[in-house]
């Protein structure tokens, strides 16, 4: 990608308008980065209705008159062409718009009057689904579009998705705190905890960013907001229970039927509650730097004194949320009293993102599953072995050779970042010193094994 478009890139990604929660202010922000980047005089964010039978502007940005225009709606049933593009093509790069199979519908109504020669729209995606385009109208004759061009209107169509899930953020933290308010005072102790680590996290990510090469910054801002996603989500989880519990203990109290045990079950499940939203915002927090360092320098990992079978049940349980939800068993086969100096952030690091590929791509569409955890003593040469299998659908040996390569991923333009695995092989190699080797094949299952030593240099 052309410096330029890099350094246009940068300016959005570090922009403060993008995790504000203020989605409006990230429209414009990146629509102007759009028409500077493609020196083009109009472009436009477009979103599908709740019905699918309609796109909306929520803003589109005149630089050759000086408006700024919304509002507008496209029919599905009065632009077939078009809608059909939408919906089966990545992107629409309509070199002449006025014949282009795709557009050639707005020529005689919109095209003409507006002289607008060449359109390029990107999809827009977010949680998995395409909820509308960005629209850029070339004024004046027809255009090529480079490939460049195109990656770039993909990053910023990325760029936009974190900004809605910034929006969405400001609007279940305002929930929390509204539930906040009835906690005791214990609970709103914690709360003030998860704030400061929610502050620190967003700081963490700040520097990440500033300190990545510009070459790939759209891709690396894009595999951040997906490693974090399964903590984040899993906090967010534990305060919606501990919500729910709360209201059903003031329906207690109003009705006068409040017992001593349903009090002191109350009590407990939001304590346990709490207690897994630190936990996870703990562990984002640490993701983040893990994740820093694995791409600049693993040296600085902290080296503790743990119990690998005690470190391993505390990941696990964190992730309870997350297994549960995907109906997963999961066991850990290991002697109570192994203990050793290593690096638990990054074996915590390693089984998160195995956890989340199972439950992602693994168990899909399926019942009963587990996840196996073995750990295995080797006195003789010094190592350890800890083998992660799950009975999943397993992947082909096309890719199960490319899987520990950073950006691969099955699931491009849903939500995958291909960032996960490459982190797990990073740490496995570098933070812990081992070597990891990895089996699977269709329907039956996938298996990692990490071979380690018991004392790191």
């Amino acid at each position: 990608m052309r410096q330029q478009l890099v350094q246009l890139l940068y300016g959005v990604s570090i922009s403060s308008d993008l995790d504000s929660g203020n989605v409006e202010l990230a429209e414009r922000l990146i629509l102007n980065a759009v028409l500077d980047g493609l020196e083009i005089g109009r472009a436009g964010i477009w979103l599908l209705n709740a019905e699918n039978t309609a796109i909306e502007c929520r803003l589109l940005l005149d630089r050759e008159n000086g408006k700024e225009i919304q509002m507008l709606v496209l029919p599905r049933d009065a632009y077939p062409a078009y809608f059909k593009a939408l919906d089966t093509q990545r992107t629409i790069t309509a070199v002449d718009a006025h014949t282009d199979p795709a557009t050639f519908e707005f020529s005689e109504s919109y095209l003409t009057p507006l002289n607008i020669g060449a359109m390029l729209d990107a999809p827009i995606r977010y949680k998995g689904k395409m909820i509308g385009i960005f629209c850029c109208e070339h004024i004046g004759g027809t255009r090529q579009w480079t490939e460049d061009e195109c990656s770039f209107i993909g990053a910023l169509a990325d760029l936009y998705g974190r900004a809605l899930s910034a929006q969405e953020n400001e609007r279940i933290n305002a929930e929390l705190e509204r539930a906040n308010q009835h906690l005791e005072q214990r609970v709103a102790e914690r709360t003030r905890t998860l704030e400061k680590t929610l502050s620190e996290l967003t700081a963490m990510q700040e520097k990440l960013i500033e300190a990545e090469k510009m070459a790939s910054l759209g891709n690396l801002v894009a595999g951040i907001a997906h490693e974090v996603n399964t903590p984040i989500g899993i906090a967010v989880t534990a305060n919606s229970s501990a919500k729910d519990k709360l209201s059903a203990l003031n329906k207690h109290i109003e009705a006068n039927t409040l017992t001593k045990t349903a009090l002191l079950e109350g009590m407990n499940h939001l304590n346990e509650c709490i207690k897994i939203s630190f936990t996870n915002l703990e562990r984002a927090a640490k993701l983040i730097s893990d994740f820093k360092q694995t791409a600049v320098d693993q040296s600085s990992l902290n080296l503790l004194d743990t119990n690998i079978k005690d470190y391993l049940e505390n990941i696990l349980h964190s992730l309870m949320p997350l297994t549960r939800s995907h109906s997963v068993e999961v066991n850990i086969d290991c002697v109570e009293d192994f203990s050793l100096i290593t690096v638990p952030g990054a074996l915590s690091q390693i089984i998160l993102n195995l956890v989340n590929n199972s439950c992602v791509h693994g168990f899909i569409g399926r019942e009963q599953n587990r996840i196996d955890i073995a750990v295995s003593i080797d006195n003789d040469n010094h190592s350890y072995t800890v083998t992660y299998k799950d009975n999943g659908h397993g992947m082909t040996e096309d890719v199960m050779y490319k899987v520990f390569e950073p950006f691969f991923t099955t699931k491009r333009g849903s939500g995958g970042s291909g960032l996960g695995m490459s982190i797990v092989y990073n740490l496995a190699t570098q933070a812990l010193q081992g070597e990891v080797s990895i089996d699977s094949k269709p329907d039956n299952g996938v298996t990692v094994t990490f071979k380690l030593p018991m004392k790191l240099a």
